[in-house]
């Protein structure tokens, strides 16, 4: 009689486990949220936009698992959150990565890599026997071939252009009207370079000229670069 009942009890048991292994559990939005940003993150590998998408993945994931222990049983989903956690730390990983590969060989070789915010435009002109100058720190770039990223000032003339104007930020391209002149750099490509319009960040490379007055359109540079080279900037940074 015993064992009918103990195999009665274990199979209730079995029966039991059984129905919680198959019982619906509520998944918690910051699971699928953590999922959806997990495999967003894949554009990490493509811009420092990504690299936060991912990072905030990892955070909302591990945010999900948190709740999930806490509920005693009552949420589902840990799973799904493990997966977002790993895709997000993933593609943060490889973007970084990758990213820093870019940066580390996106220079030609024989040029050297300025900052057009911090090495050129933050660089004010100085007055000397009442004339203004360029700054001294600027100036010892002159004839040097540089590498610098910036923004295209957008003229009518979006295709085959053998110069342009480069400005430090897309504020001053788009909303900011006439850039300040020692926030802007007259591009001239050489040869048979040529640039086509390009609003997002681009990167020149050629011989800068720090004492170049010239006049384009109703511009006024005082910078000029020799463009050897123009892409699409492949870093953002």
């Amino acid at each position: 009689m015993s064992q009918v009942l103990d195999g009665s009890n274990q199979s209730y048991q079995n029966a039991v486990d059984l129905q919680d292994e198959f019982s619906y559990k509520p998944v918690p939005p910051t699971a699928v949220v953590g999922l959806a940003l997990g495999l967003l993150s894949f554009i990490a590998l493509f811009g420092i936009i990504g690299l936060g998408i991912a990072v905030f993945g990892i955070i909302v994931s591990l945010f999900s698992i948190f709740s999930i222990k806490r509920s005693a049983g009552e949420l589902g989903g840990k799973t799904v959150a493990l997966a977002a956690i790993v895709l997000s730390t993933f593609f943060l990983i490889t973007g970084i990565s990758y990213q820093s590969f870019v940066y580390a060989h996106e220079v030609p070789e024989g040029y050297h890599r300025l900052n057009f915010s911090s090495d050129i435009s933050a660089k004010d002109f100085v007055e000397k026997d009442g004339v203004s100058r360029v700054n001294p720190d600027v100036m010892s770039w002159d004839k040097q071939n540089i590498f610098i990223k910036g923004y295209m000032y957008p003229t009518r003339q979006t295709k085959n252009l053998k110069s342009f104007i480069l400005v430090k930020d897309n504020g001053q391209c788009c909303f900011g009207g006439q850039p300040d002149a020692k926030d802007m750099i007259l591009v001239e490509m050489q040869g048979d370079k040529i640039a086509n319009f390009y609003a997002g960040l681009v990167s020149v490379s050629g011989e800068f000229q720090a004492e170049a007055p010239t006049t384009a359109g109703e511009l006024k540079p005082v910078y000029q670069l020799k463009g050897t080279n123009f892409e699409q900037a492949r870093t953002a940074y």
